[in-house]
């Protein structure tokens, strides 16, 4: 199998790039790359090392998607992953990447089968080229049962659909001493809520919290502020560097979220747990620890053991109070479909 792997639109979908490089290598495939320079600085060198590799460094984005299929063509590429599609619309629209033998993955359900809420050109393009890539592909990829149930149940898409998790396990991560409660991910009023981890904050000194991402807009500073003036509390006013990231989310007992359930964008509403998944799933399955997160959200069915849910701070505090005394690491046995064993093999003939 020679495999091609696509993503020039996005580097917060980089681990599902890993993870392809991962199944390509076990199961003995030639893989090359074609991503952009963001998206490459996002992967681990050590895993690229023999991998070839094709960088957009942005100007012409219909003639670096078509010389994919020129590779196609001279039989140098057997079937091409997309990992994300959610820029340089026009270059896809008119590229000849949609004529070669594609899986499309599916972030944002509603944003690929719902009906758009504005009309405005940009979005009607979005609208055509989601479609069009869609009905040209010859499977779809999502990260979750979830969105495979959304898709079929909401979207009535007939088309083969594949679960890719967005993380994958990595028990080497249940070696490392771990005591640090974190709610990671962008700063967003929109999406998020922070009264609870707050309360838990002032509540428990001796803890320290970690608020492990960036304001997403002026706005959001505020909150951020607001955690500043704790002590016990480590805080992000810009982009948080990839090795500080990975130092927080490794250091962590217990992964944190109070989540906006529905997500109004301009064009769609999304629903968490439903047509969208959380960031916060797989932070959890990566490094095999709870995650403590508000019960409107309803977490992937196979993750049940690893989630706790509250409705009140109080809820939260009890949660708390168990998982640290506790100090638990889920399983690597109950995570087993999110090994790369099990995912390689599932990809093997697929």
């Amino acid at each position: 199998m020679n495999l091609a792997i696509v993503d020039i639109s996005s580097k917060n979908h980089s681990s599902l790039v890993e993870n392809w490089i991962r199944v390509a290598q076990y199961n003995e495939w030639k893989v090359s790359l074609y991503v952009s320079h963001d998206v490459l600085n996002n992967i681990d060198p050590a895993l690229v090392a023999e991998v070839k590799i094709y960088r957009f460094d942005g100007g012409n984005a219909k003639k670096f998607l078509d010389s994919i299929y020129e590779h196609y063509l001279n039989n140098n590429i057997e079937k091409i992953v997309i990992t994300s599609l959610q820029s340089n619309y026009v270059a896809f629209l008119f590229s000849k990447l949609k004529r070669c033998n594609f899986l499309i993955t599916i972030h944002n359900v509603n944003a690929w089968i719902g009906r758009c809420k504005k009309f405005p050109l940009k979005y009607f393009i979005k609208y055509i080229v989601r479609r069009l890539y869609l009905f040209s592909s010859s499977a779809v990829l999502v990260s979750s049962d979830n969105l495979v149930r959304a898709l079929k149940d909401v979207g009535h898409v007939s088309k083969p659909i594949s679960v890719m998790p967005f993380k994958m396990t990595n028990p080497h991560k249940n070696d490392i001493h771990k005591s640090l409660v974190v709610y990671p991910g962008m700063i967003s009023s929109n999406r998020k809520k922070y009264d609870v981890f707050y309360e838990l904050c002032k509540r428990n000194p001796l803890i320290v919290f970690v608020l492990l991402g960036k304001p997403s807009s002026f706005e959001d500073r505020v909150i951020v502020d607001r955690f500043s003036s704790l002590n016990n509390v480590v805080t992000f006013n810009d982009y948080v560097p990839k090795v500080d990231f990975n130092y927080y989310i490794d250091n962590a007992a217990i992964v944190f979220g109070d989540l906006n359930v529905t997500y109004r964008s301009d064009e769609y509403d999304e629903t968490y747990g439903e047509t969208k998944d959380s960031g916060l799933s797989y932070f959890s399955v990566e490094n095999n620890i709870p995650l403590l997160v508000n019960s409107d959200f309803k977490n992937i069915e196979n993750l049940a053991h690893a989630t706790s849910y509250y409705d009140t701070c109080e809820e939260a505090q009890m949660h708390l109070d168990s998982l640290m005394a506790k100090k638990l690491h889920v399983p690597s046995s109950s995570l087993a479909e999110y090994s790369l064993a099990v995912i390689a093999t599932r990809f093997s003939k697929f």
